[in-house]
């Protein structure tokens, strides 16, 4: 009986830290590793009191018979499906992530690209502003709720050692498309703004070729794009929550 605890809490810690691993907001290179570490066996002893008690038929051949293929397999599996449910709750700030990028591309900021803490790669100011404005609204908006009652649902749907036939791709391969979409739909006001101002810098330029157009317009374009995201920032506001409550509504289809 102790050994098919053991197993249990074994299959539910792997698939909990997979999870908190892929998870952008708790395992990025800036928080340290003692606290993915402790929240993971956390989160899994909280589970395991829950479902990992009354370990199943499968736990119990496994711990019995000494299957340690069939151990080794249980473990990959639960580790590929909590990495893929990580990485569907990462498409949530996804689409802020875009938004940031792009506006900062047209504002001609690439040149300004800084070591992003949470990420592998380096990323814009004003990308990282909109990941961190995403961030707050989804932690302001009780959003993390979803990733809980998620997490739990897959415990229920699919329990630790039982056989799972097909992971949902599709679904998955649609909300990455769906959050490309959305952070192009985000940045889209702005970038209007910004058109225009190349626009007017265009016809200024043909009326006075004397000016600089890189010196005197990039100036502008800055300026003109600050302005359009504080003019916008509420609206962009009420489309990340739009934005938040569509990709909550995939994590539900994906599960």
């Amino acid at each position: 009986m102790i050994d098919a605890w053991i197993v249990a809490f074994s299959l539910i810690l792997v698939r909990v830290s997979l999870f908190v691993g892929m998870l952008p907001l708790f395992g990025g290179r800036n928080l340290p590793r003692i606290v993915k570490v402790g929240m993971s066996v956390g989160l899994a002893t909280m589970w395991f009191c829950s479902f990992g008690v009354i370990p199943s038929s499968f736990v119990f051949e496994m711990s019995a018979g000494s299957h340690w293929l069939g151990f080794l397999l249980a473990i990959g599996r639960e580790a590929l499906f909590g990495a893929m449910l990580g990485f569907a709750f990462g498409l949530f700030l996804l689409p802020a992530r875009i938004a940031g990028a792009y506006v900062a591309q047209e504002m001609g900021l690439n040149l300004a690209a800084i070591s992003d803490p949470s990420a592998q790669d380096s990323a814009t100011v004003l990308a990282q502003m909109f990941e961190a404005l995403g961030i707050l609204l989804f932690f302001g908006l009780d959003f993390h709720h979803v990733i809980l009652s998620a997490l739990h649902l897959t415990f229920i749907r699919w329990p630790v050692g039982s056989p799972i036939s097909a992971f949902p791709t599709v679904p998955l391969m649609n909300g990455m498309v769906q959050a490309q979409e959305w952070g192009l739909l985000l940045a889209a006001p702005m970038a209007i703004c910004l058109f225009l101002t190349v626009v007017a810098l265009t016809l200024m330029m043909k009326v006075a070729p004397q000016l600089n157009l890189f010196s005197i317009g990039l100036t502008l374009r800055i300026g003109a794009g600050l302005l359009a995201v504080l003019f916008f920032l509420p609206d962009v506001c009420l489309l990340m929550q739009q934005v938040f409550n569509q990709m909550s509504q995939l994590v539900h289809d994906l599960i």
